[in-house]
C-alpha cells in the first residue's frame, strides 16, 4: 500500500521532486529533526492516505492537487532565517512565498491548488483551507508535524538533541 502511495506521489509530483527548490529542501532542515523536504513527503504520503480512506467513503479528492500541494507547500520557508524576523512572521509569510516558488516549479499550477498552499496553515492563520483536498493537505501538515515533534522529543528525552 505504501508502494502505491508513493508511485503516485513520484506520477503526479515528478517536476516538483526534481526541481532545484526540492533540492533544496533537502538540505534545510524542519522541526529539529527532519528536513523540509522529508516533512513535504510525510505529509504527501499522509494526504494521498487519507484521500484512499475517503474514497473507500465514495468521496472524491483530486489527488494531483493534494499532492503538489502537500509537496510545495512548505517551499516558502526555504531561507527562513534569512527571510524572516521571527516564527510569527515565518507562519504568516511562509505560505505566501510558498505559492510563490510552487509557480515557478509548476507554472501551470490550478488556482484550487494554489489556494491549498495558501491556506495551509490554518488554524495559526486565519484563512481556513476552501476545498476539501486544503482541509486533507492541512491536516496531514498537522499530523507530520506531531510525528516530527515526537521523533524531537524522543530525543531530547534520551539526551541526543543539541539544544
Amino acid at each position: 500500500m505504501q508502494e502505491s502511495r508513493e508511485a503516485e506521489i513520484r506520477v503526479y509530483g515528478a517536476d516538483v521532486l526534481a526541481s532545484p527548490q526540492f533540492q533544496t529542501a533537502r538540505t534545510q532542515i524542519h522541526h529539529h529533526t527532519s528536513t523540509v523536504a522529508a516533512h513535504s513527503m510525510k505529509v504527501a504520503m499522509v494526504s494521498v492516505a487519507i484521500c484512499s480512506f475517503l474514497g473507500k467513503m465514495h468521496v472524491k479528492t483530486d489527488r494531483r492537487d493534494v499532492v503538489l500541494g502537500a509537496l510545495c507547500h512548505d517551499f516558502g520557508i526555504l531561507g527562513r532565517y534569512d527571510k524572516f524576523r521571527n516564527s510569527r512572521e515565518c507562519c504568516h509569510q511562509h505560505p505566501i512565498d510558498s505559492v510563490e516558488e510552487a509557480m515557478k516549479v509548476v507554472p501551470d499550477l490550478d488556482e484550487k491548488t494554489r489556494k491549498i498552499i495558501r491556506y495551509h496553515m490554518f488554524p495559526m492563520t486565519i484563512h481556513p483551507p476552501v476545498s476539501l483536498e486544503g482541509v486533507v493537505v492541512s491536516v496531514a501538515d498537522k499530523v507530520a508535524s506531531v510525528g516530527d515533534g515526537v521523533s524531537y522529543m524522543r530525543q531530547k528525552l534520551s539526551g541526543r538533541a543539541a539544544g
